[in-house]
């Protein structure tokens, strides 16, 4: 009776879950948000701040706001790192405690064409700008083949860094990598990296003691070019690129004590590769969902993407985004106890005038909202609807950048607040940290707000020219820029 019952009530959580797909949302598409990137491949965020994180293949990181306005460049490894086949700067990661301790990490194709991922840390208190001389070397992966370098990093809600890794490349992974424990290509790697220099292993690490490299969380991955965590349930979403037929999205639960095998190169997807026949002897971890090359027009990788928990959509709430590299369409499923919904097209609804070049990859910011990359033709766009369906309560503070600015002597600072007045205070800092002037302080209704700074301390002393920070706190939410104040 109690099997029936379960059974029963899984049965109905999925029926939901398709009524939920296929109702009448409020209207949705998509904004252009960035344009004249070269190759962008991620777009990140730390939780809850409105800036955009955007990596570029060649070795850039550049930084814009939510309008699209470029603030500056985080980082510019384009000296260090190779760019040719599938190789490049492909990942981008800000740990939880990012705000108090500057550091970030990527992973990059080093010269040599190994992977390599590094750890930063942020110039002098410069929330836009990394220090090129803070850059450590956690780990390197020698690569024996130009294609399948992963390259993707996410912290987890574990606060560890997982980091994903192709078999190597080639085709059919020559030398079996993924299946061999040793060896941690074709692997997901989890890491401790909060010690001041390098990185731990977690002690709760799947293979700790085993004959499996000690970093290993998960195995039998071809090239996991997109992973993500949903925000909401912790669960992991790993988009694994196919071989010749099968392209596939697995799933590993927040409860999941790690040590999975997906099943690369035994498997395609949820067919035998190699051997032919006879390849899952029970212990293979299959796929929630695939789907087949070919096609008008013609499939070839997914890009995979994240399950939307923005403000923006909240109809399509739970749902997780993938899309094509090759036919540009996107689709999106959900995942119930177990169970994927049918995946639904939603390539009309999220696709400009004048169609992608190529998508790469989704982005998501700090808020959570979602954004398409188009790798060829430079742009990235974001997942928008008409607002008839945004809660005002769920919608954040935000900090607008100033201006004029550069300034002399006056600019104009503006801040929102939505869902209801709020304690809010507003301060201008320079750059060793101390507090310069106190501009707001005190409870906003919500709305736009306007304040301006006239170069003045709290003494109603002219301060000196130079790079200023003006942080915005309002609740939980915590938001920096900068500006400049000339002579």
């Amino acid at each position: 009776m109690k099997t029936t019952s379960l059974l029963i009530l899984s049965f109905l959580t999925v029926l939901c879950g398709w009524a939920l797909l296929f109702s009448n949302p409020a209207q949705a598409g998509v904004d252009l948000v960035i344009s004249g990137l070269d190759q962008p491949v991620r777009l990140v965020a730390p939780d809850g701040d409105p800036r955009l994180f955007v990596v570029q293949r060649n070795g850039l990181i550049r930084v814009f706001d939510q309008s699209g306005a470029e603030q500056d460049t985080l980082l510019d490894i384009r000296p260090q790192t190779t760019t040719g086949s599938e190789r490049g700067l492909l990942g981008l990661a800000f740990p939880s405690d990012h705000t108090s301790t500057g550091r970030f990490y990527i992973n990059f194709t080093d010269l040599q064409g190994d992977t390599r991922v590094a750890r930063y840390q942020l110039l002098n208190g410069d929330p836009d700008r990394a220090d090129p001389a803070s850059e450590e070397i956690l780990l390197t992966v020698d690569q024996p083949f130009s294609n399948h370098n992963g390259g993707h990093i996410e912290f987890g809600p574990d606060g560890m860094l997982y980091v994903g890794l192709g078999d190597g490349g080639s085709g059919g992974d020559p030398q079996n990598r993924a299946q061999n424990d040793q060896d941690l290509l074709g692997k997901m790697l989890r890491l401790d990296v909060s010690p001041a220099t390098g990185y731990a292993i977690p002690a709760d690490n799947p293979f700790i003691g085993q004959g499996p490299r000690d970093e290993i969380w998960a195995k039998g991955l071809r090239n996991p070019w997109c992973f993500s965590f949903d925000g909401t349930t912790g669960d992991l979403y790993i988009a694994d690129v196919g071989q010749e037929i099968h392209e596939e999205i697995n799933v590993q639960k927040s409860t999941s004590n790690g040590g999975e095998n997906y099943g690369w190169r035994l498997m395609e997807g949820s067919a035998c590769y190699n051997p032919a026949t006879d390849c899952d002897d029970g212990s293979l971890t299959l796929p929630i969902s695939s789907y087949r090359h070919g096609g008008q027009p013609y499939r070839c990788s997914i890009s995979g993407g994240y399950v939307y928990r923005g403000s923006n959509l909240p109809s399509l709430a739970g749902q997780y985004f993938y899309a094509d590299y090759c036919s540009n369409q996107i689709w999106s499923l959900t995942w119930t106890n177990g169970i994927a919904t049918p995946a639904v097209d939603r390539t009309a609804e999220f696709t400009p005038d004048g169609g992608y070049g190529s998508i790469a990859a989704f982005g998501q910011d700090g808020l959570g909202e979602l954004y398409i990359l188009d790798l060829t033709r430079g742009r990235a766009f974001r997942l928008v609807s008409s607002g008839s369906d945004v809660p005002e309560t769920r919608r954040r503070p935000y900090l607008n950048q100033n201006f004029p600015n550069p300034f002399n002597p006056r600019t104009e600072i503006v801040y929102s607040v939505y869902g209801g007045e709020s304690p809010v205070s507003l301060r201008i800092y320079d750059l060793a940290g101390r507090l310069v002037r106190q501009l707001v302080d005190g409870v906003s209704p919500a709305g736009d707000h306007h304040t301006h700074w006239d170069g003045a301390d709290d003494a109603g002393q002219r301060v000196v020219s130079g790079l200023y920070l003006y942080q915005l706190v309002s609740g939980e939410t915590v938001t920096s820029r900068k500006m400049t104040l000339l002579e």
